[in-house]
């Protein structure tokens, strides 16, 4: 199932920064494309997939600070 889901997920992605792109660069033929066209989508694409990883990296930390967090007396566990 790991394996299953890490295959679903890698497709899916790729699928999805590909659509991004298209839609990013707006263009149908991207071997027509100026070249000012392919790096907004280049930029844009690139900022999404940085999104993601913004997300999980403040929930990491979040979760570690909560971890960390002393146990104030009366606090029941």
């Amino acid at each position: 199932m790991l394996n299953l889901s890490r295959n679903l997920g890698l497709i899916t992605g790729a699928a999805v920064m590909g659509a991004v792109f298209t839609l990013a660069s707006a263009t149908s033929d991207i071997t027509t494309a100026r070249p000012e066209a392919v790096a907004a989508g280049m930029r844009i694409t690139s900022a999404v997939a940085a999104m993601p990883i913004v997300v999980a990296l403040a929930i990491a930390v979040g979760s570690y600070a909560l971890a960390t967090c002393p146990a104030r007396p009366g606090d029941e566990s």
